[in-house]
């Protein structure tokens, strides 16, 4: 199957579908926070937390595997049919053991039980998602476009039928049922790539899935666990309402960073397959320097607009929030390099055990954190852990690789003090705007014009080659 899209557009395209899958609660959110209130976003984002362990194991590593999998099987339509076809079947069992468990769960559980039969499809909605396929094929345009007027439609029922904090489940159910929709969308395309095959073997790499399964539990930690936590511990649903508004925000922020780790992987994994290991490596290092100049600004711009970004978009309540985004911002730097050194190089080079050690010591990090610091300082302690957790991750995974000389330490961090020169600067310009301008609409409008607008200028300033060199692509694109 030959490349026909470059990894910019793919870039472009996989960043606009990620953005697409939160795009929702992030225009909604402003309107939720007020109609649901913080207990009705508390309850939602703890009862999601505990669903989240079903699915995970519904999941396993299929995600991962079945991406770089499909990107090594692209150029034979039958082997990537039957590499399509065995990691659905897979998915099928697993999720079907999954709703059991699920089922017996929810027997012995009366509260909310009406938002955990809802979330029920959750669990469906995993045997129903082949986005993997389509990343592995790098044909990220298929699942941008069928999934635009889904989510859109879904915007439109929440603000049509959402109307008061009992319609809570009318809102669970409209995640789940608008999901579902968007997955099967993706199904009408799938003739065209793959054909009948057959015998099929289902179980044939479930050693390799199972070792990327231990990654995942432990990444789905910071997560999932950070919020049951708060829950058993603080017995509060204003703190786990806050914590789930904060990362909201932090992981909307986070998707235009790591979607390029999900475009360099199926790449890279065709590049090493092939034995052209420093093509590979020339993507793995553009993407750290990518993320890099992103991400840094991202992270001091969420510091500099807090204190205006939270009562303008969430409205009255939500005061825990303006101290847990700034905290939250770090993990835009820390989770985006995670992604590009253990999601796009060492699981594209199957060194995924050296990437599960890493994130097994980082969840051992972050639940030990948890124990020490939620019991006193509640969701603000949760925060601290999940931070901590991941920068100590993300270091073990790149000290390896320099120290086995895979990668080298200069080049990855290349340039990243124009970055973090710049983004300090334009957070202490947006410091001072900010003492300066009201918490209103307009008023965040503004701040975040100052503070693109001074990153961008301090870059040219300090003459950054690479962000001249893709800012020149960029106008010379649409001069043309």
């Amino acid at each position: 199957m030959e490349q026909k899209v470059s990894i910019k557009k793919n870039y472009i395209w996989n960043t606009s579908y990620q953005v697409l899958t939160l795009i929702v609660p992030l225009i909604t959110a402003p309107y939720l926070s007020r109609v649901l209130r913080v207990d009705g976003n508390g309850i939602y984002s703890y009862t999601h937390s505990i669903t989240a362990y079903f699915v995970l194991f519904a999941v396993l590593g299929t995600g991962i595997f079945g991406q770089r999998n499909i990107a090594y099987m692209r150029s034979n339509k039958e082997m990537l049919s039957r590499a399509f076809w065995e990691l659905f079947i897979l998915r099928l069992v697993t999720s079907s053991i999954a709703l059991l468990a699920y089922g017996i769960f929810m027997g012995f559980n009366e509260q909310y039980r009406i938002i955990y039969l809802i979330l029920t499809m959750n669990i469906i909605n995993v045997i129903l998602d082949i986005a993997w396929f389509y990343q592995g094929i790098e044909d990220f345009k298929r699942i941008v476009i069928r999934n635009l007027i889904v989510r859109l439609c879904h915007t439109l029922f929440i603000f049509i039928f959402v109307k008061e904090p009992s319609d809570l489940w009318l809102y669970t159910a409209s995640v789940v049922g608008f999901t579902a929709l968007g997955n099967l969308s993706m199904w009408t395309y799938l003739p065209k790539y793959i054909c009948k095959v057959g015998s099929i073997n289902p179980f044939r790499n479930i050693k390799d899935i199972l070792l990327l399964f231990l990654p995942t539990i432990a990444t789905q930690v910071y997560v999932i666990m950070d919020k049951s936590m708060i829950g058993w511990i603080t017995n509060s649903t204003y703190q786990n309402g806050c914590y789930e508004q904060a990362e909201k925000i932090a992981r909307m922020a986070l998707t235009v960073v790591t979607s390029v780790a999900m475009v360099v992987l199926p790449r890279v994994a065709n590049l090493f397959k092939e034995g052209r290991t420093d093509n590979a490596k020339e993507y793995i290092y553009k993407g750290y320097r990518f993320t890099l100049m992103l991400s840094i600004p991202i992270m001091c711009g969420i510091i500099g607009v807090s204190n205006v970004f939270v009562p303008v978009f969430f409205g009255d309540g939500y005061d825990m929030t303006k101290i847990l985004l700034p905290i939250f911002s770090v993990l835009v730097v820390a989770v985006s390099l995670a992604y590009i050194t253990g999601y796009s190089y060492l699981i594209s080079t199957e060194q995924q055990n050296i990437y599960t050690m890493s994130v097994t010591i980082s969840a051992g990090c972050n639940l030990a954190a948890n124990l020490m610091l939620i019991p006193n300082l509640g969701a603000i302690g949760a925060a601290i852990a999940s931070v901590s957790a991941e920068i100590i991750g993300v270091t073990i995974q790149i000290v390896y690789c320099c120290v086995t000389k895979q990668l080298e330490f200069g080049r990855i961090f290349r340039s990243v003090w124009k970055y973090i020169l710049s983004g300090i600067l334009m957070l202490i310009s947006l410091l001072i705007a900010q003492s300066m301008i009201d918490a209103t609409l307009i008023g965040l409008i503004v701040l975040i014009l100052i503070g693109v607008g001074c990153y961008f200028i301090f870059l040219l300033f300090l003459k950054d080659e690479f962000f001249i060199k893709n800012l020149k692509g960029v106008l010379n694109k649409r001069g043309a």
